[in-house]
């Protein structure tokens, strides 16, 4: 019993850390304050601080604090060097997240020094940091890492320009990518909600004791998953069953159905906040489909979630180029269907269909650029999967407004 309890505490002990730090780093950006709490823990910024096992330091540099990462290697005691090699789940090291981004150029410079091996480590898709620098069109970091190998025979070079998995190229990589080198929606709802404060208080204050006791964000799938799909039918009425109907889903279903993601999927803009402000970490998670937050929150069509996830800037970096398991980014959930989203009888096709393509806009203003032109498993591009999937809606809608015309109602 005594070992079960001091297991619960060390648990506990572990989430606090890392929501200070997490929220130091990621949402507050104090920097001071990230150095203060890596000085207390373990590894210092070796520490894993998400679900993926990034170190401090793997999040840093991908939040392009530059500064503050090498305030931290200049801090880290010399006993911790052996772990500059820790890679995260999808088997990026500290070299791979500086291949992402030109301002981590001097970090790349002394995280070489301190541990050279990292450059021709290779993560999960088989990528050495150079590879992936050439992939993100990153043409200052690529050529100082090209030069680390520039004295190697041509034999010795290939391995670090070459991906492992399929043998693809730095150069076709570069051609490829082109790079050359009901919460809160429902106004009616809210107002009932302020008339009775107390109920709504309570419930919030229940809401809060749940999430903070809930660590099913914890059991995220690999950022490479290729778990079988599932698909999700829910409902709510008031604020009471909407906890009520996490708890049965989650106990039911398992974890792909966490509060986080039902509490998106249902447009309860309040939970999701609640949620991410005691655990700002979670916002990591992946499913077993391979889906984000952003990506449930674009498929089931929720502004408010995808601009509060949006105005997350460090996190929205990493969150925008997740593919889920069948090759879909976040455009091409456009063009998802859910099918109990059922449109108001009294909106012409002509309008929904306006409201899809505005949609489709709106998501295409945070896609990358590379993303563009990427092709899910299905050989489609988010366009032409959007196209594709509101294609019956396009031709109701031509016959719609062709009946307006003639007046025939």
């Amino acid at each position: 019993m005594c070992s079960i309890m001091c297991t619960i505490t060390e648990d506990i002990d572990k989430h606090k850390i890392n929501s200070e730090l997490y929220h130091a780093l990621m949402i507050s950006e104090d920097e001071k304050k990230v150095i203060e709490l890596c000085r207390k823990v373990s590894d210092h910024a070796l520490h894993i601080l998400t679900i993926h096992d990034d170190t401090v330091i793997h999040m840093a540099v991908y939040s392009k604090k530059t500064d503050l990462v090498l305030k931290l290697l200049d801090e880290l005691p010399e006993v911790y060097l052996d772990k500059m090699t820790r890679q995260n789940r999808a088997g990026q090291t500290i070299l791979h997240q500086t291949a992402t981004s030109n301002h981590a150029l001097p970090v790349a410079e002394k995280v070489l020094k301190k541990a050279p091996g990292l450059l021709g480590m290779r993560n999960n898709n088989g990528e050495t940091a150079l590879f992936q620098s050439a992939r993100y069109g990153k043409t200052e970091i690529f050529n100082f890492l090209a030069g680390k190998i520039s004295a190697y025979d041509r034999t010795s070079k290939l391995p670090f320009l070459q991906r492992s998995t399929d043998k693809t190229t730095v150069l076709h990589m570069s051609i490829l990518t082109q790079h050359y080198v009901k919460f809160s929606s429902n106004l009616a709802r809210r107002e009932k909600i302020r008339k009775e404060e107390e109920n709504y208080k309570s419930v919030m204050e229940l809401a809060e004791f749940l999430i903070q006791r809930d660590n099913s964000w914890e059991l995220t799938c690999s950022m490479l998953d290729q778990s079988r799909p599932m698909i999700h039918k829910y409902g709510v009425t008031s604020n009471v069953s909407l906890i009520e109907k996490i708890g049965e889903e989650v106990s039911s279903t398992g974890t792909d159905n966490i509060p986080l993601f039902l509490a998106t999927k249902a447009g309860c803009v309040e939970m999701v906040k609640l949620i991410l402000k005691i655990y700002p970490q979670a916002v990591e998670y992946i499913d077993g489909d391979g889906q984000n937050i952003l990506h449930m929150a674009i498929k089931y069509r929720q502004l408010e979630i995808s601009n509060l996830v949006k105005n997350m800037e460090a996190p929205m970096r990493r969150l925008v180029r997740k593919l889920d398991n069948n090759g879909n980014t976040i455009l091409h959930m456009t063009g998802k269907k859910r099918k109990e989203n059922v449109p108001d009888k009294l909106d012409s096709p002509a309008l929904v269909l306006q409201n899809e393509l505005l949609w489709f806009e709106r998501v295409k203003e945070v896609t990358l650029a590379p993303f563009m032109t990427h092709k899910n498993n299905m050989k489609l591009t988010a366009e032409a999967s959007f196209a594709a999937s509101n294609n019956d809606l396009r031709l109701s809608s031509k016959e719609w407004l062709k009946r307006t015309a003639e007046g025939k109602f």
